[in-house]
Parts: C-alpha cells; sequence; structure tokens
C-alpha cells in the first residue's frame, strides 16, 4: 500500500492512504480543504501527499470531520496545528471530542469495547476547538467556483456527515456507505450505532445528483456511482 501518494477522483479531488482511514483533498483557487484526518501517525503521510499535489501546509484552509472515531480524527489535533487551519464537524459530534460527552466505543459489542477502550482512548488527538459547527444543508464556498453542501447522515454516529462536492459531483461519504468486493454496503453493524438510521441516510444520499463517491476506507467509484446505489438498494 503507497501511503501519501495521491489518488485521481476528479478535477481538484484527490485522496491520500493515511493511517487508519483515507483523507479526501479538495483544490481551490485560495487553497485547499482536507476531508478527516487519518489515525494516529498521518501526519507525515498527508504532509506528503500534499507535498506531490504542489500543496504547502500552510494552504490548507479547512478540515472537515465526518466522524469523531480515532481512526478519522486521531491526527486532528496535530494537523490543525501545523496547517493553520480550520476545523469543521457536525454539532452532535463535537461534545465527543471537546470531553464535554463521554466518546462512545467505535465498538457495538460491549465485551470488545471493554477490552479496546484503554487503546481506543489514546488514539484521538482533539484541537483546542472547532471552529464551525455543521449542520444539515449548509453549505461552504471553497472558491468562486467550488463548495461543499453538508448532508447529515447519521447512524454511523449521531453526528455522521457526508460532504457533496460541486461542481464536480463528488459525493464524500465518510463511512456512510461500504464498497466491498466492487459491491457498495451500508456502515459495518459492528462499529455502527444505529444500522435503521444508516439505512435511512442511505436513502438521503440517493436523492442528490452525484457521479463519484469517496469511501473512506475503500477505493473511490469515479462513474455511474449513483446508478450503481440505486441498484444496490433499489427499495432505499
Amino acid at each position: 500500500m503507497n501511503f501519501g501518494k495521491p489518488i485521481y477522483v476528479a478535477p481538484g479531488i484527490y485522496q491520500l492512504r493515511a493511517i487508519g482511514a483515507r483523507v479526501t483533498v479538495l483544490l481551490g483557487d485560495d487553497g485547499a480543504a482536507l476531508v478527516d484526518s487519518g489515525g494516529p501517525g498521518s501526519f507525515g503521510v498527508i504532509a506528503s501527499g500534499l507535498k506531490r499535489l504542489g500543496i504547502s501546509l500552510g494552504q490548507v484552509r479547512w478540515i472537515f470531520l465526518t466522524h469523531y472515531h480515532p481512526d478519522h480524527s486521531g491526527n486532528l489535533g496535530r494537523l490543525a496545528q501545523e496547517t493553520g487551519a480550520k476545523v469543521a464537524m457536525h454539532k452532535e459530534e463535537w461534545p465527543q471530542l471537546s470531553g464535554e460527552r463521554l466518546a462512545t466505543s467505535p465498538f457495538r459489542n460491549a465485551v470488545i469495547a471493554g477490552l479496546t477502550d484503554p487503546i481506543v482512548r489514546r488514539m484521538y488527538d482533539n484541537p483546542p476547538n472547532a471552529d464551525m459547527l455543521l449542520e444539515d444543508g449548509d453549505e461552504l464556498a471553497l472558491d468562486g467556483q467550488r463548495k461543499l453542501q453538508v448532508v447529515h447522515t447519521p447512524g454511523h454516529t449521531l453526528g455522521s456527515i457526508s460532504l457533496f462536492a460541486l461542481p464536480q459531483k463528488v459525493l464524500i461519504v465518510g463511512d456512510a456507505l461500504q464498497y466491498r468486493f466492487g459491491k457498495i454496503a451500508p456502515p459495518a453493524a459492528g462499529v455502527t450505532q444505529d444500522s435503521a438510521q444508516a439505512m435511512q441516510s442511505v436513502g438521503k444520499l440517493m436523492a442528490l445528483d452525484f457521479e463519484a463517491i469517496c469511501f473512506s476506507h475503500f477505493p473511490p467509484i469515479r462513474n455511474g456511482a449513483r446508478e450503481a446505489l440505486r441498484r444496490r438498494f433499489p427499495e432505499a
């Protein structure tokens, strides 16, 4: 696995394989935005990947978090500090990272959660604050042409979000969907808080007019992604 090598998705959109989860890079005229931070130890591979794209750390303006699980947020504090980027996440996720609410274990099995809890808690790297708390339907301009729409897709976690990048029509789903063996699937039940709610979120995504999907743990679908999702879940 070639960590840090940019993977082309669409014009101005790439993914980097980090430790734990992929990081999506969105390029704009005024700098770059990142979606997720990777897990602990990901900083070097992200910095290397950005350099290959001709982007300095100081050009990263935003870091968007799809959800609080440590494979997505375990490098967030350092990445925010080194880049000076603003941090944005859904308003339901920040209490998990700020300490206001005890972070729920990603694992639904009580025995596994109990055994792994001491390790999981050491994997978080939280920024001192969240610069923007997002809600469903929020829009953020990356430059005069490119923008992101926030789609609240709860189920995997309470505040899970997907991001719809326009005009490229790329849907960045975090862990709201999987893509195993060429087949789209709902998030893994063993690390999903509410599987029924997650399926409702799949139906919500299908209402969007997207062409490509970026997953956090699987290769992207670059073309025909909406039709592939409709064929997989015809009743959603």
